[in-house]
């Protein structure tokens, strides 16, 4: 069987299992990867002798502790590369999905982890100096630092992707920005060059900024 497909119909009975509480059939895989039933049916014979699933006699489909293993791990490269796609890169959810899945079957477990633990930790700051010449060595704040309406000046930018997308935007150093919005989700709605620019939280916490003198 073809690696990527092995990995699809795994993570598809895991997921599906775990959002019904119950073992899927073979309609409800077809369905979910939309292939026919057919070639399912006969993916998931190839999985019962490789001992990745149990084909119950009622028809449906059970993973066994190696078949959930495996479901789990595509499954949490998916969710994660869909994230980051979606999230930092700006892709809407849609693409980011289908890019997820050609990308999961060839991405490693270390370099998912890398992600993962990129987007939940706060990027490093740009410094104001160095100690050892009597400067002042705390981290510029960032721009989810602030508050509505406060008016800044943005001192650098984190990360060269982001970057290259904010400097198309006008968000470049030594610009002055205002906070219009704070939203609930945490993303912020900026004023620059008299127009209205919505950021993620992770783009705006990527932008470091000063207060406007």
């Amino acid at each position: 069987m073809d690696p990527s497909l092995r990995e699809d119909l795994l993570e598809a009975i895991c997921l599906l299992t775990r959002d019904s509480q119950r073992s899927p059939g073979i309609r409800e895989i077809a369905s979910a990867l939309d292939k026919p039933e057919g070639e399912i049916q006969s993916g998931v014979t190839t999985l019962a002798a490789d001992g990745d699933v149990i084909y119950e006699n009622d028809g449906t489909v059970t993973l066994t502790a190696t078949g959930q293993e495996l479901g789990k791990r595509v499954a949490k490269k998916h969710e994660t590369l869909q994230c980051f796609l979606s999230e930092i890169l700006g892709m809407d959810r849609s693409s980011a999905s289908d890019e997820a899945c050609v990308l999961e079957h060839a991405v490693s477990d270390d370099t998912i982890n890398r992600i993962g633990t990129y987007m939940q930790s706060p990027p490093r700051r740009w410094s104001r100096g160095q100690g050892a010449e009597g400067h002042d060595t705390s981290p510029l704040p960032a721009l989810t630092d602030f508050n509505e309406g406060d008016n800044l000046i943005v001192s650098g930018i984190l990360g060269r992707e982001r970057a290259s997308r904010l400097l198309d935007l006008g968000v470049v150093p030594g610009e002055r920005v205002r906070i219009k919005r704070k939203l609930a989700n945490h993303a912020l709605v900026v004023q620059i060059k008299g127009c209205d620019v919505a950021l993620s939280p992770e783009v705006a916490a990527s932008i470091c900024v000063e207060r406007s003198g």
